[in-house]
């Protein structure tokens, strides 16, 4: 047997025995509810209600709920709480996607280019100012289960261009415990349409005519829809019938024809044939235009009373194009299939005549008269005035600055809410008096304002003084045909319901149409406005503490509902107010939007936070800080036993007060000055000790200057040195002297730090100058090499002083804000590296400058040499679509194209190894030169049959090349022989020189496979039994196996 057919049984015997001891129970899939142990609040999108979902007809393939271009679209939801726990804050978003084959696309954008999406993150929170509801329970309906999503206070309006969209609308509710269901959306079609608009007025401009006189009305037909096109031959039907004696056109029906534009025009063209066309008369109306068509009515002068109509609809239209009732089928060439005949269908352009448009609703009109009289008074418009000014009391005053609004958002502010009523009875001369009853609910509190207005003063429009609505010939002022209410209301934060409605007062007739009795605007928000502050510091320059130091802030702040900034409260935050107290810059109005503070106290030194809070007349609040940093500023004074005073003016960045101490000394100098610029020894005239309370580094100190003051005729000091372990340093002093006092003033430098404690030596003798070096530095040379390493090299003109000169080197790079770095060598130094791996960044360019330094100064004459580190091949260039070749028996060709900038490129190197890497830095190094730009030979390697992988990399005239990929691979084969074989059988080609030595395991004899079916079922026998021991049978008991 095999060594194959053993591993098969052996397998086969576990497998067996492992599935006998499977219990499949365990496979049974188990199910869970996503909704198990779901707790918290949850929002849901139950379904979108406006617009409605477009469908599709399965049997007649009409498309159902389809949107027309340009008619504006509002959006409806219903969306509940399906959790257990109240929502506390939630908001809604829409947004409207392109699609196509059902998939959402891209965000949809309006004509002016912006995305159709919109977001109000403010529908539910603990703010009533800003949101309507302050919570949504479980189990509860937003907005009673039909919510209009709004955006800044309005109702969010989509004016659709044709296309195909999907709408989709989502909340988002904090801690919402199943976001699967936080979203709805539908497939909405929006189509090109036409329409023939037709309408009816009588002359006069009533809705409804009176009077016994002859009655002319006007009969318009406009051609509207969403796209440009023309409706020929178009037919009315006019209607007219009541108590009437005459009418023209005829009572009864009868038809309008020759409506439009009169011309000859195409009637048909043929589709591919340009010549073959009819024309004749038509009248026609093109896309947009309107022709009118002028009759009357004579109301029956015998009737006492009556009623009379005039009706107009739409028949039919032609419309000229392609259309399905064009197509012409017709057979060419021979008479049937069998001699070369062939059918052809054409689609013409042909007229077609319509019976009804797009839209109906518009393709009819109706007029009506009424014989006796007619009572009728209604309100016309409703508008709410905005915008008034406010006295010191806060009462309104003037006209309002932003009149007739129909929407909101309104300002938390007085506003008037104006009704225009109108005279719209049969007869002018009957005269009636009215009110007009109001009634204001905001929604969020519930509560309703009532109050009645029958004039209006500081409304919209000049003011107007109660009248009679009519015409009184024989009482000239007493009544008009149109009059004005308005009522003053504080709208605060909220959504509002505002209703008007208008009745006759102490009036015997009735008014007979209450359908224009009543005016009522819903959901207007009137909206807090957060009021913002942008606090700044006026004072410019340094603040340094000290006696009539100041400095100002300035809080610039901006409340929209309130222009003149007289309800706005400031509360500031500085140093220096004592616990439990507030700020003297607190107040009301603008005069205390700015707070001056003097900064005479050591509480303003360092950084300090000065904030302040805006509060608006609704507590509504906006907050604004800074830090402002104050230097502290001090003279420290200390006199020795001889009389000699140090003054230590100091500004720095510290609240401790900084104080020094100056003692004689028994100690006495005479020291060599020459690295200080004097020739020869100096012995001093007086040591003193100096110890400050503490230091500050440079970046803490802001200015700092000394001055000591000493008896003139005690000691005779030329200059001045400060002594620590042993280091001298010349101070920058100028000595003066008047009679017996002496001065001197050290200037301390900028960015320097407080001098910290050491020895002050008064030095004496007469100065000696030292002049600066004679020696300079010469033939400065600076190269680049590969790998970004920068040499230099230099000499010297003239003779150098050991120990007295020195070579100030300044390195300096072209990076935008760094710094450059000097220092000091000795003049026996005559080159320098920089490192291209610690010390250069590629593409920089390094400027070294070198002078000769003493203590009496620098020689004039400097050197000076730069070089641009390169430690790469700039450009990007690179190898692609690179292949490989065999030239002949010893040689590859190796071939590609170059992308990216070669500017920087001197050659191109060849690498290649017997394995591929995708990591670049991982390129093998045996590498050898291309003899052109785009290809090079390569020689084959020994040895055995296997893959070779190639890439090429650019190289700069330093030597710098870049890294690759492997990009190609070559199979290299070499023929092997008997003997290489028997000492490796593993090299390809072997199994075949070797012969059949190896077959012997290679198949499985037929015999095997009865045995392995028989071990197979026996393992299976076995292994059910075993564990079918210790079951139920056997009282519970545990067989152990």
């Amino acid at each position: 047997m095999s060594k194959l057919t053993t591993m098969i049984l052996a397998l086969l015997m576990l497998a067996s025995t492992s599935l006998v001891a499977l219990d499949w129970n365990e496979l049974d899939q188990k199910e869970n509810n996503l909704a198990d142990g779901r707790a918290g609040p949850d929002a849901k999108v139950d379904a979108i209600l406006s617009p409605r979902e477009t469908t599709t007809d399965d049997i007649t393939g009409d498309m159902r709920n389809t949107i027309k271009a340009g008619d504006d679209v509002n959006f409806e939801v219903f969306i509940s709480n399906v959790g257990d726990a109240a929502i506390t804050e939630m908001g809604v978003s829409v947004t409207v996607y392109l699609t196509e084959g059902g998939a959402r696309g891209m965000i949809a954008k309006d004509l002016a280019g912006n995305d159709l999406s919109w977001t109000n993150g403010d529908l539910v929170c603990d703010d009533s100012f800003v949101c309507p509801w302050s919570s949504l329970d479980a189990g509860a309906y937003l907005d009673n289960g039909k919510h209009t999503m709004t955006y800044q206070g309005s109702d969010i309006t989509w004016s659709p261009t044709t296309g195909d969209y999907i709408v989709v609308v989502e909340t988002n509710a904090v801690d919402d415990a199943e976001p699967s269901n936080d979203f709805a959306e539908h497939y909405i079609s929006v189509v090109d349409w036409t329409d023939i608009i037709i309408d009816l007025e009588w002359a006069s401009g009533k809705d409804v005519e009176s009077g016994a006189e002859q009655k002319a009305f006007t009969l318009t037909v406009e051609t509207g829809g969403s796209t440009a096109w023309s409706a020929r031959s178009i037919i009315v039907a006019l209607d007219i019938e009541g108590t009437l004696e005459a009418a023209s056109p005829a009572l009864g029906t009868s038809q309008v024809t020759d409506l439009g534009t009169n011309g000859t025009i195409e009637t048909f063209r043929h589709e591919i044939d340009a010549n073959n066309t009819t024309s004749d008369s038509r009248y026609y109306l093109d896309f947009g235009d309107s022709t009118e068509y002028f009759g009357s009515v004579s109301p029956d002068s015998t009737a006492s009373s009556g009623s009379y109509t005039v009706s107009a609809s739409l028949v039919s239209y032609v419309i000229f194009g392609q259309m399905p009732e064009c197509v012409e089928t017709t057979t060419t060439g021979g008479t049937n299939a069998t001699n070369g005949s062939q059918e052809v269908t054409y689609l013409h352009f042909c007229e077609v005549s319509m019976g009804q448009d797009d839209d109906a609703s518009t393709s009819e009109a109706e007029l009506e008269g009424q014989i006796e009289n007619f009572h009728d008074i209604g309100i016309a418009a409703l508008v709410i005035n905005q915008g008034y000014s406010l006295d010191e009391t806060g009462n309104h005053f003037g006209t309002p600055t932003m009149p007739g609004l129909t929407s909101g958002p309104l300002n938390p502010a007085w506003g008037s809410v104006q009704a225009t009523v109108r005279h719209l009875g049969s007869s002018l001369s009957t005269t009636y008096d009215w009110e007009v009853a109001f009634s204001i609910e905001n929604t969020v509190t519930g509560v309703v304002t009532n109050e009645v207005g029958d004039s209006c003063i500081d409304g919209f429009g000049q003011d107007y003084f109660h009248q009679y609505l009519g015409d009184d010939p024989q009482n000239m002022g007493a009544a008009t045909e149109t009059g004005q209410a308005c009522i003053f209301f504080n709208f605060a934060p909220g959504v509002y319901n505002i209703n008007a409605t208008i009745s006759m007062v102490n009036e015997t007739v009735t008014d007979m149409s209450s359908s224009n009795n009543e005016e009522t605007m819903t959901k207007i928000t009137a909206m807090n406005n957060r009021p913002t502050v942008a606090l700044t510091l006026e004072t410019e320059g340094d603040l340094v503490l000290g006696p009539g130091a100041s400095m100002t802030l300035v809080a610039d702040a901006d409340d929209a509902d309130d222009d003149s900034g007289t309800s706005l409260s400031y509360r500031w935050s500085h140093p220096g107010i004592p616990d439990n107290a507030t700020s003297f810059c607190d107040g009301s109005g603008p005069a205390f939007s700015s707070c001056n503070l003097l900064i005479d106290m050591s509480h303003y030194a360092g950084v300090h936070t000065y904030s302040v809070v805006v509060i608006d007349a609704f507590g509504s609040t906006g907050l604004d800080f800074i830090n402002v940093f104050v230097w502290n500023q001090i003279t420290a004074s200390s006199t020795s036993a001889s009389g000699v005073t140090m003054d230590y003016n100091l500004s720095y960045n510290g609240v401790n007060t900084f104080s020094l101490t100056i003692e004689d000394s028994d100690a006495e100098y005479t020291q060599d000055l020459t690295s200080h610029g004097f020739a020869g020894e100096y012995t001093s005239e007086l040591i003193l000790d100096y110890a400050p309370s503490t230091t500050y580094g440079p970046e803490d100190v802001l200015a700092q200057d000394i001055t000591i003051t000493y008896d003139a005729t005690a000691i005779t000091p030329t200059s001045v040195f400060y002594i620590s372990n042993s280091n001298w340093a010349k101070l920058d002093a100028t000595i003066s002297s008047s009679g017996n006092d002496g001065t001197i003033i050290i200037n301390m430098g900028e960015n320097n730090p407080v001098l910290s404690g050491g020895e002050i030596a008064l030095m004496g003798g007469e100065i000696q100058i030292i002049e600066a070096s004679a020696a300079n530095p010469s033939g400065l040379t600076m190269s680049a090499s590969a790998g970004g390493h920068i040499t230099a090299a230099w000499g010297y003109t003239g003779t150098t002083v050991p120990g007295v000169d020195w070579l100030e080197y300044t390195l300096c790079d072209d990076v935008a804000g760094s710094d450059c770095h000097t220092q000091n060598l000795n003049t026996t130094t005559v080159d320098s590296t920089l490192n291209g791996q610690t010390d250069t960044v590629h593409g920089v360019t390094y400027t070294l400058t070198l002078r000769v330094c003493n203590g009496g100064g620098c020689n004039p004459t400097v050197a000076t040499a730069s070089a641009k580190a390169d430690n790469s091949v700039d450009g990007n260039a690179a190898a692609t679509a690179m292949s490989v070749t065999s030239k002949d028996a010893n040689t590859w060709t190796v071939s590609w194209t170059v992308s990216g900038d070669e500017a920087d490129v001197d050659h191109w190197q060849i690498c290649w190894g017997s394995s591929s890497w995708d990591v670049a830095g991982d390129m093998p190094t045996t590498c050898s030169d291309a003899a052109t730009t785009t290809s090079g030979d390569v020689n084959k390697p020994g040895g055995n049959t296997q893959m070779y992988f190639f890439t090429a990399v650019p190289v700069d005239a330093l030597g710098n090349s870049n890294n690759d990929v492997s990009m190609t691979d070559i199979k290299h084969t070499v023929d092997v022989t008997l003997e290489d074989c028997e000492s490796d059988p593993t090299l390809e080609g072997c199994d075949e020189k070797l012969g059949d030595d190896t077959q012997g395991d290679a198949g499985v004899p037929t015999w095997t496979w009865g045995v392995i079916i028989g071990l197979v079922v026996v393992a299976f026998v076995v292994g059910a039994f075993i564990l079918s021991r210790g079951g139920e049978g056997e009282e519970g008991k545990d067989w152990d196996y």
